[in-house]
């Protein structure tokens, strides 16, 4: 016998019209508010005392409490992801303050931290369990293949703001670093299914024991994601789907010893729209629909040892293999990574860190239509060490921690990369920071080593193409942090960061001398200063043992020497100062933990529009307005094993543009879309 509240649940479940259910979860709000009845779930399994007190590692690739990190850090921990309704890395992502992730179309991000965004957005690093995810093509992450197993993700770390004294060159803005739950965590078999107008995706696990001391993981996930709506509201076909499978093993065969091993593959087709640049064509360029072949794997072996209680060391290999074919680039990328790193207690008030490691890229283009590269096959070395001492005075009242990372790479030579960090305990709950980095980013074989035809002219019957430049340095930043966390007990944290960043020799384009016909060659060159400043705000609040409500806000102002390139003999602009990030962002996560194991999540996210530059013809293109997006998620516990839950994206309009991307892509606008989903753990 139902009473009225189940009803209520019932009656919700079992509307037909989707739009119908998450219109009336409002009213769940208010019923849940009067019977203040708090299913167990676990939204409050980790308080913010706990929050605080938990270990991040990306920071200064040791292990320290959340609290006492003197970084602007941010973590989204598999609770988070779970109740966002996110598929995927991106996804989840826009709960970060000080980043912007913005949708290019139905398979492709634009993802940056403090500026600077774009589809090859080359100053943020990304990490997979520590191993780096990146193309020294253009220094970027293909978001698209970068994929997991969501449920099989611990905590995802995010650090805004230089992290290069340890991880080297390209942590110039931030770093990501996803983090996978050790096997032993993931015993018993998982089934995952999503289905929806969107998106639809199967996921399968298995975990186990196989010794006394060792545990094991398999999986396998295939996933399609319908294409987009164009500007018009016509198809852009731009679907696409990918399956992968992996492992991990984690193995404890002493106190003093840890190993793990983990790997994957992966296949996908990818459907794209490019625009080709035409000199037949009235507007300069023509649209290409195609099919984009990815596929790939990895391996990654660590050990870690423990000495003493003042010394432990860690050793880390892997191998990666990426293959990617369209009209773009046709590549093929092998990676082997080395990476060893001590920590050493000298004395009491002395932990000391250092490492070295060795990377080797091996890279090889076949033809395509739009890059060419030269040479063709190239073999990229990187000899990297770093030293950091992290220095308690006071009786611990203030940490000093100071580092530098030394590297070698075969496009950039040699460079160094120091940082000074400052932390005081002004209280149990109160931390206040300061910091002072230098970071530097690669110069990728595409700025230095290829041609890639950019745009055409149908009134001079020309094609302009960009040209990589041998002598194109790294670009520097030099940046100042200052950051203030605060918690009162269980109920309340709130976090404030302010930063000013300072770049020298950005990417910059000259004109250059016209020897063929027919072609208008525009060299890269480091010409360019800018100025970025900013502030970050994350407040966690838990007013009622049922209630939780996450804020975060983005406050970015950019400032460039020279906004653009005017060349007075052919009246032809070309792009230089990047205004692809919005002045302001703001989100709001609200959770609720219904009676009879239900949860409502409401997730409501603003952001500023865009001003961009495009590449010629800009009045042609549409501009990327504010939005506002809400996100609605109805989650069941049927019982301890299985769950289920409805989930409405971007409710608020039918679609919107998020970003205008440079040079090809051809944007589409995010729909709106609902989807179910089901997990079932036995």
């Amino acid at each position: 016998m139902y009473d009225l509240r189940q009803y209520k649940i019932f009656a919700l479940l079992h509307l037909k019209k989707w739009n119908l259910v998450f219109t009336s979860l409002i009213a769940i709000t208010i019923w849940a508010s009067s019977t203040q009845v708090a299913a167990e779930a676990e939204l409050t399994d980790l308080s913010i005392e706990e929050l605080m007190s938990r270990k991040v590692i990306t920071a200064s690739k040791t292990e320290q409490t959340f609290s006492d990190t003197a970084a602007a850090v941010f973590v989204i921990h598999q609770n988070d992801i779970r109740r966002s309704g996110a598929t995927n890395i991106p996804e989840a992502l826009r709960m970060v303050p000080g980043l912007q992730v913005a949708r290019v179309d139905a398979n492709k991000w634009a993802i940056s931290a403090r500026g600077f965004n774009g589809r090859i957005a080359n100053k943020l690093l990304v990490l997979i369990d520590g191993r780096t995810v990146y193309t020294p093509t253009f220094s970027g992450v293909y978001w698209e293949i970068q994929d997991v197993l969501l449920e099989d993700v611990d905590r995802i770390e995010v650090i805004r703001g230089p992290g290069a004294s340890v991880w080297g060159a390209n942590a110039v803005n931030g770093i990501i670093n996803v983090i996978t739950k050790n096997a032993s965590e993931t015993n018993g078999k998982l089934v995952s299914v999503t289905a929806g107008n969107e998106y639809q995706s199967a996921a399968v696990r298995y975990g186990n024991q196989f010794n006394k001391h060792g545990y094991y993981r398999v999986y396998g996930k295939y996933f399609r994601h319908d294409g987009f709506v164009d500007r018009h509201g016509d198809d852009a076909e731009d679907n696409w789907d990918m399956g992968r499978g992996g492992f991990r093993l984690d193995w404890t065969p002493s106190a003093e010893n840890t190993f793990m091993v983990q790997g994957d593959v992966y296949n996908g087709d990818i459907n794209q729209n490019f625009i080709v640049p035409s000199i037949t064509a009235p507007s300069g360029g023509e649209r290409v629909l195609e099919t984009a072949d990815a596929h790939g794997g990895s391996l990654l072996a660590r050990w870690d040892y423990t000495h003493s209680l003042a010394s432990r060391t860690s050793t880390q290999i892997y191998y990666e293999h990426f293959r990617r074919n369209d009209t773009f680039q046709n590549e093929t990328l092998n990676t082997i990574d080395f990476d060893f790193q001590h920590e050493l207690a000298l004395a009491k008030a002395h932990e000391f860190t250092w490492g070295v490691g060795y990377r080797l890229h091996n890279e090889k283009f076949g033809n395509a239509q739009l890059v060419s590269v030269s040479p063709a096959k190239r073999n990229l070395h990187l000899f990297s060490a770093f030293l950091q001492d992290k220095i308690s005075l006071f009786d611990d009242l203030v940490t000093l921690t100071i580092g530098s990372k030394f590297e070698y790479h075969t496009l950039s030579g040699f460079e160094y990369q120091p940082s000074l960090r400052l932390m005081w305990n002004a209280s149990r709950n109160q931390r206040l920071w300061a910091a002072f980095s230098k970071a530097t980013r690669t110069p990728s074989r595409g700025e230095k080593e290829s041609k890639v035809n950019i745009a055409a002219i149908p009134q001079f019957q020309s094609i302009v193409e960009l040209q990589g430049n041998s002598d194109f340095k790294s670009e520097q930043v030099l940046s100042y942090e200052l950051g203030y966390r605060a918690w009162l007990g269980d109920l309340f944290s709130f976090d404030i960061v302010a930063y000013y960043n300072k770049y020298d020799d950005l990417i910059f384009t000259k004109l250059g001398t016209i020897t063929e016909p027919g072609k208008i060659p525009l060299r890269i060159i480091n010409g360019e200063q800018a100025q970025t400043w900013g502030v970050e705000v994350a407040v966690d609040w838990r007013p009622l043992d049922w209630m939780r409500l996450q804020l975060a806000y983005t406050y970015l102002q950019m400032d460039y020497e020279q906004e653009i390139s005017l060349n007075t003999a052919t009246g032809m602009a070309f792009p230089v100062g990047d205004k692809r990030s919005p002045e302001h962002q703001a989100s709001l996560r609200s959770s609720f933990d219904l009676a009879y194991n239900t949860e409502l999540d409401i997730w409501v996210r603003y952001v500023g529009g865009i001003s961009d530059i495009a590449v010629f013809n800009a009045a042609q293109l549409p501009s990327v307005n504010s939005y506002v997006a809400l996100d609605i998620r109805l989650g069941w516990h049927v019982h301890n094993n299985v769950e289920l839950a409805l989930i409405g994206r971007n409710l608020t309009d039918k679609e919107h543009l998020e970003y205008l991307n440079e040079l090809h892509t051809f944007p589409t606008q995010v729909e709106r879309s609902f989807y179910a989903q089901m997990k079932w753990q036995f």
